[in-house]
């Protein structure tokens, strides 16, 4: 992994900060699903003009090779770069339920709750799960630590959460996908999880829930609609730099 930081011109390798706003995004041969939507969901949660920086990163990111690079924010006119090669991507999904209330300050801006987040995916992990899948108070299933969660009523119906989550760049790219197909998209909280679910994220995709993680047992999940197709079009329909 290398940290390249933004002097106001150019990208110069240095030691990153803490930083306030994050994005990251699944690379494959230049390629990246809804890269503008990644990079407007950054600039838009920040007092300054991001987009000089984001034009250096796309110039700077390997011409070749599968990458998940990340961009930073630190305040001020302060950004960095982290180019990391992507992991191992899974292709099914469990999730564990804790059992706190989802405790984000700023749940529609990816950064500032980095940490707590990080701690409940080690919590999951810990538990044999992948990630952790976050509530409110009231029982409403929000979305996952690090993913979006979606629930299915029936092959040709998804369900959205109406509470608010951080805005997911892989639902975004995939609505206009499904409305073409003819699916039904409602907008509903979930308090149970007896229906199907996927979880999406940039770097994973769309992946099945197979189970929901209790304590140190584990449940299986109602078998969900395949994924595979609606990943090959997220990718069909990806950009190049």
């Amino acid at each position: 992994m290398s940290t390249l930081l933004w002097d106001g011109h150019t990208l110069k390798e240095g030691v990153g900060e803490t930083p306030l706003v994050v994005d990251s995004y699944l690379m494959r041969e230049r390629h990246v699903v809804r890269w503008d939507l990644h990079e407007q969901r950054f600039a838009r949660s920040m007092p300054v003009d991001a987009y000089p920086f984001l034009a250096a990163v796309r110039a700077a990111l390997p011409s070749t090779g599968q990458w998940f690079p990340r961009i930073e924010y630190y305040g001020e006119n302060h950004f960095g770069l982290q180019i990391r090669r992507a992991p191992a991507l899974r292709t099914t999904t469990s999730l564990w339920l804790s059992d706190m209330p989802d405790p984000r300050t700023q749940p529609l801006i990816k950064g500032p709750d980095l940490e707590i987040l990080g701690h409940f995916r080690a919590l999951a992990q810990d538990h044999e799960c992948d990630d952790t899948l976050l509530v409110s108070a009231d029982g409403t299933v929000l979305e996952a630590a690090n993913g979006a969660v979606v629930f299915w009523e029936d092959p040709h119906t998804v369900i959205l959460p109406v509470a608010e989550v951080l805005p997911s760049i892989t639902v975004q790219a995939s609505i206009p996908l499904w409305e073409k197909a003819g699916i039904k998209i409602r907008h509903r909280n979930i308090r149970h999880l007896d229906l199907p679910a996927w979880c999406g994220s940039a770097l994973h995709g769309w992946t099945a829930v197979e189970s929901w993680g209790r304590g140190s047992g584990q449940i299986t999940a109602a078998p969900a609609p395949p994924v595979k197709p609606w990943n090959q079009a997220l990718w069909g329909a990806s950009k190049s730099a």
